[in-house]
């Protein structure tokens, strides 16, 4: 938990991090809302969320099939992705949503070979300490 609890932390700072630099470098001097910051934070939390507790708990110590892993992390990661645009901005969720099949597809499939090479890694990293105990 104490894991999670950092990954988490660690997700949702640099998210804040990078949407502030992009906003910074995007769009220069606008001034923005004081309440607009709490949107940041809410994509924060939904990145933090997604990337240091859902993925790492669900490939380090889930116990699903990687049918299941890869369906809901598509989903979870899918549904994530909409919500932090539409907190971002509105009119860029509406610009996008006319296309959302082929960017759950893309996401599927990304999914399936990111997991595929994992899998090959730990896969390596395991006979290696294997053949290092074996010696």
């Amino acid at each position: 938990m104490k894991e999670l609890k950092n990954q988490f932390m660690q997700g949702a700072f640099l998210t804040i991090v990078w949407l502030t630099a992009l906003m910074s470098l995007g769009f220069g001097n606008v001034s923005l809302n004081l309440f607009y910051f709490w949107h940041i934070i809410g994509i924060a939390v939904i990145a933090g969320g997604v990337f240091g507790v859902a993925y790492p708990y669900l490939w380090n110590y889930g116990t699903w099939s990687a049918p299941i892993n890869i369906l809901v992390m598509t989903l979870l990661n899918f549904l994530a992705g909409f919500t932090a645009v539409y907190l971002f901005s509105v009119e860029m969720l509406q610009l996008i949503l006319p296309f959302w099949w082929a960017i759950l597809l893309l996401n599927l499939v990304l999914h399936v070979i990111a997991f595929y090479f994992y899998r090959n890694q730990q896969n390596k990293k395991m006979a290696a300490e294997l053949n290092q105990l074996g010696k």
